[in-house]
Protein backbone atom coordinates (compact mmCIF):
# COMPACT_ATOMS: atom_id res chain seq x y z
CA UNK A 1 0.00 0.00 0.00
CA UNK A 2 1.45 3.42 -0.90
CA UNK A 3 2.13 5.90 1.88
CA UNK A 4 -0.53 8.28 0.55
CA UNK A 5 -3.44 8.80 2.93
CA UNK A 6 -6.66 8.46 0.94
CA UNK A 7 -9.88 9.96 2.29
CA UNK A 8 -13.35 9.76 0.83
CA UNK A 9 -15.23 13.04 0.66
CA UNK A 10 -18.68 14.18 -0.41
CA UNK A 11 -17.94 15.53 -3.88
CA UNK A 12 -19.67 18.88 -3.30
CA UNK A 13 -17.26 19.60 -0.43
CA UNK A 14 -14.33 19.06 -2.79
CA UNK A 15 -15.68 21.78 -5.08
CA UNK A 16 -17.57 19.67 -7.61
CA UNK A 17 -20.84 21.22 -8.78
CA UNK A 18 -23.01 18.23 -7.99
CA UNK A 19 -25.63 19.59 -5.62
CA UNK A 20 -29.29 19.40 -6.59
CA UNK A 21 -29.16 22.94 -8.06
CA UNK A 22 -25.79 22.56 -9.81
CA UNK A 23 -23.71 24.33 -7.15
CA UNK A 24 -20.97 23.10 -4.83
CA UNK A 25 -20.31 23.51 -1.12
CA UNK A 26 -16.52 23.83 -1.20
CA UNK A 27 -15.01 23.58 2.27
CA UNK A 28 -12.00 25.90 2.84
CA UNK A 29 -10.31 23.66 5.43
CA UNK A 30 -10.57 20.63 3.17
CA UNK A 31 -9.45 22.50 0.07
CA UNK A 32 -6.67 24.65 1.51
CA UNK A 33 -5.20 22.65 4.40
CA UNK A 34 -6.14 18.98 4.50
CA UNK A 35 -5.75 18.58 0.71
CA UNK A 36 -2.01 19.25 1.02
CA UNK A 37 -1.54 16.07 3.06
CA UNK A 38 -4.10 13.58 1.76
CA UNK A 39 -5.56 12.35 -1.52
CA UNK A 40 -9.32 12.75 -1.87
CA UNK A 41 -11.70 10.24 -3.40
CA UNK A 42 -14.79 12.38 -4.16
CA UNK A 43 -18.19 10.71 -4.23
CA UNK A 44 -21.74 11.97 -4.67
CA UNK A 45 -24.23 9.15 -4.06
CA UNK A 46 -27.11 11.02 -5.69
CA UNK A 47 -25.22 11.60 -8.95
CA UNK A 48 -23.55 8.19 -8.89
CA UNK A 49 -26.85 6.33 -8.55
CA UNK A 50 -28.24 8.04 -11.64
CA UNK A 51 -29.91 11.27 -10.52
CA UNK A 52 -29.13 14.26 -12.71
CA UNK A 53 -28.14 17.92 -12.35
CA UNK A 54 -30.26 19.85 -11.66
CA UNK A 55 -32.56 17.43 -9.89
CA UNK A 56 -35.48 17.33 -7.54
CA UNK A 57 -34.63 17.54 -3.86
CA UNK A 58 -35.05 14.30 -1.96
CA UNK A 59 -35.74 13.52 1.68
CA UNK A 60 -35.72 10.54 4.00
CA UNK A 61 -39.15 9.43 5.16
CA UNK A 62 -39.92 7.00 7.98
CA UNK A 63 -42.45 4.60 6.50
CA UNK A 64 -42.66 2.34 9.53
CA UNK A 65 -40.94 -0.73 8.14
CA UNK A 66 -37.97 1.19 6.76
CA UNK A 67 -36.57 4.58 5.73
CA UNK A 68 -37.42 5.57 2.16
CA UNK A 69 -35.92 8.23 -0.13
CA UNK A 70 -38.77 10.29 -1.56
CA UNK A 71 -38.80 13.19 -4.03
CA UNK A 72 -40.03 16.43 -2.45
CA UNK A 73 -42.43 17.49 -5.19
CA UNK A 74 -43.10 14.33 -7.20
CA UNK A 75 -43.29 11.85 -4.33
CA UNK A 76 -41.25 9.42 -6.42
CA UNK A 77 -39.64 6.65 -4.39
CA UNK A 78 -35.91 6.51 -5.17
CA UNK A 79 -34.99 4.02 -2.45
CA UNK A 80 -34.34 1.01 -4.67
CA UNK A 81 -32.19 3.01 -7.07
CA UNK A 82 -29.95 4.22 -4.23
CA UNK A 83 -29.95 0.83 -2.50
CA UNK A 84 -28.85 -1.08 -5.59
CA UNK A 85 -26.07 1.41 -6.31
CA UNK A 86 -24.91 1.30 -2.66
CA UNK A 87 -24.68 -2.49 -2.74
CA UNK A 88 -22.47 -2.26 -5.82
CA UNK A 89 -20.20 0.56 -4.64
CA UNK A 90 -19.46 -0.33 -1.01
CA UNK A 91 -17.33 -3.44 -1.66
CA UNK A 92 -15.25 -1.46 -4.16
CA UNK A 93 -14.45 1.27 -1.65
CA UNK A 94 -12.23 -1.22 0.17
CA UNK A 95 -10.01 -1.36 -2.90
CA UNK A 96 -9.62 2.43 -2.71
CA UNK A 97 -7.81 2.02 0.62
CA UNK A 98 -9.79 4.79 2.29
CA UNK A 99 -8.59 5.76 5.76
CA UNK A 100 -11.50 8.06 6.49
CA UNK A 101 -14.56 9.76 5.02
CA UNK A 102 -15.71 13.39 5.32
CA UNK A 103 -19.41 13.89 4.78
CA UNK A 104 -21.75 16.73 3.83
CA UNK A 105 -23.80 17.78 6.83
CA UNK A 106 -27.59 17.63 6.64
CA UNK A 107 -27.58 15.82 3.31
CA UNK A 108 -30.34 13.19 2.93
CA UNK A 109 -27.74 10.83 1.48
CA UNK A 110 -24.47 11.86 3.21
CA UNK A 111 -25.30 13.35 6.62
CA UNK A 112 -23.38 11.85 9.52
CA UNK A 113 -25.62 12.89 12.42
CA UNK A 114 -27.97 15.70 11.45
CA UNK A 115 -29.88 14.41 8.46
CA UNK A 116 -33.63 14.76 8.79
CA UNK A 117 -36.00 11.81 8.72
CA UNK A 118 -39.56 12.94 8.13
CA UNK A 119 -42.65 11.33 9.59
CA UNK A 120 -45.74 10.23 7.69
CA UNK A 121 -47.79 10.87 10.84
CA UNK A 122 -47.27 14.62 11.18
CA UNK A 123 -44.56 14.38 13.83
CA UNK A 124 -41.49 16.62 13.87
CA UNK A 125 -38.56 15.30 11.80
CA UNK A 126 -35.95 13.39 13.79
CA UNK A 127 -32.23 13.53 13.20
CA UNK A 128 -30.16 10.64 11.92
CA UNK A 129 -27.45 9.81 9.43
CA UNK A 130 -28.03 10.01 5.68
CA UNK A 131 -29.18 7.04 3.64
CA UNK A 132 -25.79 6.24 2.08
CA UNK A 133 -23.83 7.03 5.24
CA UNK A 134 -25.94 4.60 7.26
CA UNK A 135 -25.11 1.77 4.84
CA UNK A 136 -21.42 2.72 4.81
CA UNK A 137 -21.24 2.76 8.61
CA UNK A 138 -22.69 -0.73 8.74
CA UNK A 139 -20.32 -2.02 6.06
CA UNK A 140 -17.17 -0.29 7.40
CA UNK A 141 -17.63 0.06 11.17
CA UNK A 142 -13.93 0.88 11.76
CA UNK A 143 -13.68 3.63 9.12
CA UNK A 144 -13.26 7.09 10.70
CA UNK A 145 -16.07 9.35 9.51
CA UNK A 146 -16.76 12.98 10.27
CA UNK A 147 -19.07 15.75 9.08
CA UNK A 148 -17.35 18.69 7.40
CA UNK A 149 -18.80 21.33 9.71
CA UNK A 150 -17.77 19.36 12.82
CA UNK A 151 -14.14 19.56 11.65
CA UNK A 152 -14.28 23.24 12.58
CA UNK A 153 -14.17 22.07 16.21
CA UNK A 154 -10.47 21.65 17.15
CA UNK A 155 -11.07 18.65 19.44
CA UNK A 156 -13.18 16.80 16.86
CA UNK A 157 -10.67 17.65 14.14
CA UNK A 158 -7.77 16.32 16.22
CA UNK A 159 -9.74 13.16 16.94
CA UNK A 160 -10.50 12.56 13.26
CA UNK A 161 -6.90 13.18 12.14
CA UNK A 162 -5.50 10.79 14.73
CA UNK A 163 -7.98 8.02 13.84
CA UNK A 164 -7.17 8.37 10.14
CA UNK A 165 -3.45 7.91 10.73
CA UNK A 166 -3.97 5.06 13.20
CA UNK A 167 -6.12 3.23 10.64
CA UNK A 168 -3.37 3.69 8.05
CA UNK A 169 -0.83 2.15 10.42
CA UNK A 170 -3.27 -0.64 11.35
CA UNK A 171 -3.73 -1.61 7.72
CA UNK A 172 0.02 -1.72 7.18
CA UNK A 173 0.31 -4.01 10.20
CA UNK A 174 -2.30 -6.53 9.10
CA UNK A 175 -0.96 -6.56 5.54
CA UNK A 176 2.49 -7.45 6.89
CA UNK A 177 1.67 -10.21 9.35
CA UNK A 178 -0.73 -11.41 12.02
CA UNK A 179 1.78 -12.30 14.69
CA UNK A 180 0.86 -11.48 18.27
CA UNK A 181 4.32 -10.01 18.83
CA UNK A 182 3.72 -7.48 16.06
CA UNK A 183 0.35 -6.59 17.58
CA UNK A 184 1.96 -6.06 20.99
CA UNK A 185 4.51 -3.73 19.38
CA UNK A 186 1.72 -1.80 17.63
CA UNK A 187 -0.16 -1.49 20.92
CA UNK A 188 2.92 -0.38 22.82
CA UNK A 189 3.56 2.46 20.37
CA UNK A 190 -0.04 3.66 20.68
CA UNK A 191 -0.45 3.30 24.44
CA UNK A 192 -0.31 7.00 25.33
CA UNK A 193 -2.66 7.92 22.50
CA UNK A 194 -5.23 5.29 23.51
CA UNK A 195 -4.94 6.39 27.14
CA UNK A 196 -5.67 9.98 26.11
CA UNK A 197 -8.95 8.88 24.56
CA UNK A 198 -10.22 6.15 26.83
CA UNK A 199 -8.50 5.04 30.04
CA UNK A 200 -10.91 2.14 30.54
CA UNK A 201 -10.42 0.99 26.95
CA UNK A 202 -6.66 1.27 27.41
CA UNK A 203 -6.85 -1.13 30.34
CA UNK A 204 -9.17 -3.52 28.51
CA UNK A 205 -6.84 -3.67 25.50
CA UNK A 206 -3.91 -4.42 27.79
CA UNK A 207 -5.91 -7.21 29.41
CA UNK A 208 -6.83 -8.61 25.99
CA UNK A 209 -3.20 -8.80 24.96
CA UNK A 210 -2.26 -10.32 28.29
CA UNK A 211 -4.71 -13.15 27.61
CA UNK A 212 -3.76 -13.47 23.93
CA UNK A 213 -2.51 -17.04 24.29
CA UNK A 214 -6.09 -18.29 24.56
CA UNK A 215 -7.08 -16.73 21.22
CA UNK A 216 -6.10 -17.59 17.68
CA UNK A 217 -4.38 -14.76 15.81
CA UNK A 218 -7.30 -13.79 13.57
CA UNK A 219 -9.68 -13.67 16.51
CA UNK A 220 -7.49 -11.47 18.67
CA UNK A 221 -6.67 -9.10 15.79
CA UNK A 222 -10.37 -8.65 15.00
CA UNK A 223 -11.26 -8.13 18.65
CA UNK A 224 -8.38 -5.73 19.18
CA UNK A 225 -9.34 -3.61 16.14
CA UNK A 226 -12.95 -3.30 17.29
CA UNK A 227 -11.92 -2.28 20.80
CA UNK A 228 -9.18 0.07 19.58
CA UNK A 229 -11.32 2.14 17.24
CA UNK A 230 -14.18 2.18 19.71
CA UNK A 231 -11.80 3.74 22.24
CA UNK A 232 -10.37 6.20 19.72
CA UNK A 233 -13.87 7.33 18.77
CA UNK A 234 -14.17 8.86 22.26
CA UNK A 235 -13.07 12.48 22.34
CA UNK A 236 -9.87 13.57 23.97
CA UNK A 237 -10.09 16.58 26.26
CA UNK A 238 -7.45 18.95 27.68
CA UNK A 239 -7.82 17.17 31.02
CA UNK A 240 -7.33 13.70 29.50
CA UNK A 241 -4.33 14.87 27.50
CA UNK A 242 -2.86 16.62 30.53
CA UNK A 243 -3.15 13.41 32.56
CA UNK A 244 -1.15 11.59 29.86
CA UNK A 245 1.43 14.39 29.79
CA UNK A 246 1.81 14.13 33.56
CA UNK A 247 2.27 10.37 33.19
CA UNK A 248 5.04 11.00 30.66
CA UNK A 249 6.64 13.58 32.94
CA UNK A 250 7.00 10.88 35.57
CA UNK A 251 9.65 9.19 33.41
CA UNK A 252 12.04 12.09 34.15
CA UNK A 253 11.73 12.40 37.92
CA UNK A 254 15.41 11.48 38.35
CA UNK A 255 16.77 13.50 35.42
CA UNK A 256 15.06 16.90 35.58
CA UNK A 257 16.11 19.48 38.13
CA UNK A 258 13.57 21.55 40.05
CA UNK A 259 13.63 24.37 37.48
CA UNK A 260 13.03 22.07 34.51
CA UNK A 261 10.24 20.27 36.35
CA UNK A 262 8.59 23.57 37.20
CA UNK A 263 8.81 24.73 33.57
CA UNK A 264 7.32 21.50 32.24
CA UNK A 265 4.58 21.41 34.88
CA UNK A 266 3.64 25.02 34.07
CA UNK A 267 3.47 24.19 30.37
CA UNK A 268 1.18 21.22 31.02
CA UNK A 269 -1.10 23.33 33.22
CA UNK A 270 -1.13 26.15 30.67
CA UNK A 271 -2.23 23.66 28.03
CA UNK A 272 -4.88 22.22 30.36
CA UNK A 273 -6.22 25.76 30.86
CA UNK A 274 -6.29 26.41 27.08
CA UNK A 275 -3.49 28.99 27.17
CA UNK A 276 -1.15 27.13 24.79
CA UNK A 277 -1.57 24.33 22.19
CA UNK A 278 -0.96 20.67 22.98
CA UNK A 279 2.08 20.54 20.71
CA UNK A 280 4.09 22.80 23.02
CA UNK A 281 4.30 20.40 26.02
CA UNK A 282 4.54 17.46 23.60
CA UNK A 283 7.57 19.06 21.92
CA UNK A 284 9.31 19.62 25.24
CA UNK A 285 8.59 16.08 26.45
CA UNK A 286 9.84 14.68 23.18
CA UNK A 287 13.04 16.71 23.58
CA UNK A 288 13.61 15.26 27.06
CA UNK A 289 12.75 11.74 25.86
CA UNK A 290 15.53 11.91 23.25
CA UNK A 291 18.00 13.72 25.51
CA UNK A 292 17.64 11.22 28.35
CA UNK A 293 17.18 8.19 26.07
CA UNK A 294 13.72 7.02 27.04
CA UNK A 295 12.92 4.49 24.27
CA UNK A 296 9.36 3.89 25.47
CA UNK A 297 8.55 7.58 25.04
CA UNK A 298 10.46 8.13 21.80
CA UNK A 299 8.39 5.42 20.10
CA UNK A 300 5.04 6.82 21.23
CA UNK A 301 2.96 8.19 18.35
CA UNK A 302 1.36 10.56 20.84
CA UNK A 303 4.72 12.33 21.13
CA UNK A 304 6.08 11.52 17.67
CA UNK A 305 3.29 11.65 15.07
CA UNK A 306 3.87 11.14 11.36
CA UNK A 307 5.18 14.39 9.74
CA UNK A 308 1.93 14.93 7.82
CA UNK A 309 -0.08 14.22 10.95
CA UNK A 310 2.08 16.69 12.88
CA UNK A 311 1.50 19.43 10.29
CA UNK A 312 -2.25 18.87 10.39
CA UNK A 313 -2.30 18.88 14.20
CA UNK A 314 -0.53 22.26 14.04
CA UNK A 315 -3.77 23.59 12.55
CA UNK A 316 -5.88 22.20 15.40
Amino acid sequence: MPETIRIGVSACLAGEKVRWNGTNDRDPYLAEILAKHVEYVPLCPEIACGLGIPREKIRQVDCGEDIRLIGYESGDDLTEKMTQWTKRILPGLEEEGLCGFILKSRSPSCALLHGKIYSTKGKQPRQSSGFFTRQMMNYYPLLPMEASERLQNPILRENFIRRVFVLKRWRKLIEKDLRIGSLVDFHTRHKMMIRAHDLRGYRELGKLLGESSIFNANEIFDTYATMLFRSLSLKTTPKKNADVLMHAMGFFKKQLDASDKQELLKMINDYKNSKIPLLMPITLLNHYAKKYQKPYLTQQYFLNPHPSELKLLNHV
